[in-house]
């Protein structure tokens, strides 16, 4: 598997404020892919980008210059070049199998902040679909990313699932519930993401009157009345973002949605409500809410939480680990055997041309005046010859890898070239 490599900074090596800065804005990623791949050598290149990771997953031909790669993106993803040393802090690197491993898991949830959440499961999907779109995916890409959600949805049908493991926006529902009681006001969900989606529905019945905000009214529109709530454009929001107890934040984008001039009009209102911002960069700008005197929770305390009893949930998931396993052991034998294919193919075509060459030093007599067929005889009896070594190498490489079969075939093309080149010696 040395086609793969994975170039990756978590919360656990960035922390959630560089994070922000390291992300591609979502409407930018499809248009910023290619130029991305051809700056870092990568033939194939998909981004994994959520609250709490940035992931590249490269693939090519060759085996890829995997620190090469990660050192160009330090360069390529901030507006001032992160240094080296900090690019090689920030960013972890897999390669092989190991870049497989770590993207099956991370397709599965066992590397997220709140282990064994499964919305990531849909991020991993459309980070294929968004490369694909790009034109950065090809037979590589295709094939490990299938495989990647294959174990994710093995784990998930399988494997024992932990308590409270559903999504990191568990927190910012249990947050809204505690901030609302005894409150009149409303909850604003602004964007409508995986995340909004899921704590509309978590707060839906909880006899609290939810508005569902959208740059696309239509998209809010549909959601609002799928939870039984409002909908309202984004702009009709900025207008006025009073009258809320709660508002909470998810929408992709580099620039805050609530800025410093609309936070000011939150604090004249004199309302105080519960910003809990979801958003990676933050939607809400964090300076101007501390100096106006409101309260917002980004993403540092949201998977602080989460990580609190992140090893016990790591206990209970054991099951989905051997099941990553099973898939990797799988896997292992499959790509060997598909990357020995064109290697087995070849030895084929040369027993059928050590034949034929055979043939041609035939006394023209022998052929009984029917060359054409004795060729395709010979041909034949090649394939037929060819059968029992290459069911054996097919073997050879679930075991030991395609560089075994390499082996094997240079020591046979040598072996092939010194009897066409001394025909005593062949005859022997």
């Amino acid at each position: 598997m040395n086609r793969f490599a994975l170039i990756g900074a978590s919360y656990k090596t960035a922390g959630v404020e560089r994070l922000g800065q390291l992300a591609l804005p979502k409407d930018q990623i499809a248009a910023r892919l290619p130029g991305l791949a051809a700056k870092i050598g990568a033939q194939e290149l998909a981004y994994i980008g959520t609250c709490n990771r940035v992931e590249f997953v490269l693939a090519g031909d060759t085996p890829l210059a995997v620190q090469a790669c990660r050192d160009k993106l330090g360069q390529l993803l901030t507006p001032t070049p992160l240094p080296e040393t900090e690019t090689r802090r920030i960013f972890r690197a897999w390669t092989d199998e190991g870049a497989v491993e770590h993207l099956f898991l991370v397709a599965s949830g066992l590397d997220s902040a709140q282990a064994g959440e499964r919305e990531i499961y849909a991020q991993v999907r459309g980070a294929w679909t968004t490369a694909r779109s790009a034109g950065t995916c090809g037979p590589q890409l295709d094939y490990i990313f299938g495989e990647a959600l294959r174990a994710a949805q093995d784990v998930h049908h399988q494997a024992a699932r932990p308590s409270n493991a559903d999504s990191l926006a568990n927190y910012a529902v249990k947050r809204a519930q505690e901030y609302s009681v005894g409150r009149a006001g409303r909850i604003a969900l602004v964007g409508v993401s995986p995340m909004t989606r899921h704590c509309g529905r978590a707060l839906a019945g909880q006899g609290v009157p939810i508005v569902v905000v959208n740059r696309t009214l239509e998209s809010a529109q549909e959601f609002a009345a799928e939870i039984k709530a409002e909908a309202q454009g984004l702009d009709a929001f900025r207008q006025d973002p009073t009258g809320f107890d709660v508002i909470i934040t998810a929408v992709g984008g580099s620039e805050p949605v609530l800025d410093r001039a609309l936070l000011a009009k939150l604090a004249a209102a004199g309302r105080n409500p519960l910003l809990i911002d979801l958003g990676v960069p933050p939607n809400v700008d964090p300076e101007a809410a501390e100096a106006a005197g409101l309260y917002r929770v980004g993403m540092d305390e949201v998977i602080a939480d989460a990580a609190t009893g992140r090893t016990a949930k790591l206990g209970e998931l054991a099951s989905a680990r051997v099941v990553i396993d099973e898939h990797l052991n799988r896997l292992r034998s499959e790509y060997a055997v598909r990357e020995s294919a064109p290697l087995l193919q070849r030895l084929s075509a040369q027993y059928q041309q050590a034949a034929v060459e055979s043939l041609r030093r035939l006394p023209r007599g022998q052929a009984n005046g029917d060359d054409e067929a004795l060729r395709r005889w010979a041909e034949s009896f090649a394939r037929r010859l060819a059968h029992a070594p290459i069911k054996g190498l097919r073997a050879l490489a679930a075991e030991a890898g395609p560089e075994a079969v390499q082996a094997y075939l240079a020591g046979v093309e040598e072996a092939l070239a010194s009897s066409k080149d001394n025909p005593e010696e062949k005859r022997s």
